[in-house]
């Protein structure tokens, strides 16, 4: 067996958390695993578009079942979510924000089941995280946390707003994770607020989220780093991927 496949063999989901950006009120993240764990994806819906939560939710589920991704996979996510709705019982004002679209993040990992390396996939500020125990070996897309205040490009269920996507584009979305490289590997997807957060301090902030062992104690993590002016209210969302608990 290679070191490879020695490596990646058994790597899957090992734990996911998700809390929203106030107690009582909806989440508009979502995040989904295949049933063994070896394909996950997270996204964020975007609150100033059209019910962005079940958007959020066609993406991760189209990700999971098909993580192929291309313009012709990203129109049939959107005909899908369209298709649920009745546009011609909703008030105008209702079709009015329809028509503008939904629009929400992406950001997936697939494992190796082969000795290839593990392929990540992100869209908008929806962030993949590669480490070697708690030492960041590499961050995609975003490097730096001023990235995070710049506009990032989303997928959107509205053909027009997703013209500018080009096979080049798609194909620039994915990277190669050679987890081979890494004594123990851990993959992390997170939305933006989680991400930024973890940029500005990623050493001690990556041991931090790895210690997490159940949803309260994110859910604590969450509040008191909010409560302490470190991280920005938004819906929260965490996934984390190794070979190991």
């Amino acid at each position: 067996m290679s070191q490879e496949n020695e490596t990646t063999l058994g790597f899957r989901l090992l734990r996911a958390f998700s809390v929203p950006k106030k107690l009582g009120e909806g989440n508009e993240d979502r995040w989904l695993s295949n049933s063994d764990g070896s394909v996950a994806a997270v996204s964020d819906g975007a609150s100033v578009s059209f019910d962005p939560g079940p958007w959020a939710e066609t993406l991760v589920r189209h990700f999971v079942e098909t993580p192929e991704v291309d313009l012709e996979w990203l129109q049939a996510a959107a005909n899908e979510y369209r298709d649920a709705y009745d546009r011609e019982a909703m008030p105008w004002m209702q079709q009015a924000a329809f028509d503008r679209g939904s629009f929400a993040t992406l950001a997936g990992l697939v494992s190796s089941r082969d000795g290839t390396p593990a392929r990540g996939f992100a869209v908008g500020d929806s962030l993949i995280v590669l480490l070697d125990g708690e030492r960041c070996v590499r961050t995609f897309p975003y490097v730096d946390v001023a990235e995070f205040d710049a506009s990032p490009w989303l997928f959107s269920t509205t053909p027009r707003e997703n013209r500018h996507w080009s096979e080049d584009h798609f194909r620039a979305a994915w990277i190669d994770l050679h987890l081979a490289s890494c004594v123990s590997p851990r993959v992390l997807l997170m939305t933006d607020a989680v991400g930024r957060w973890l940029l500005e301090d990623i050493e001690n902030r990556a041991r931090a989220l790895l210690e997490v062992p159940d949803s309260e104690s994110f859910g604590t993590l969450v509040d008191d780093e909010r409560a302490q002016g470190r991280m920005r209210r938004d819906d929260c969302t965490l996934v984390i991927m190794g070979t190991e608990g």
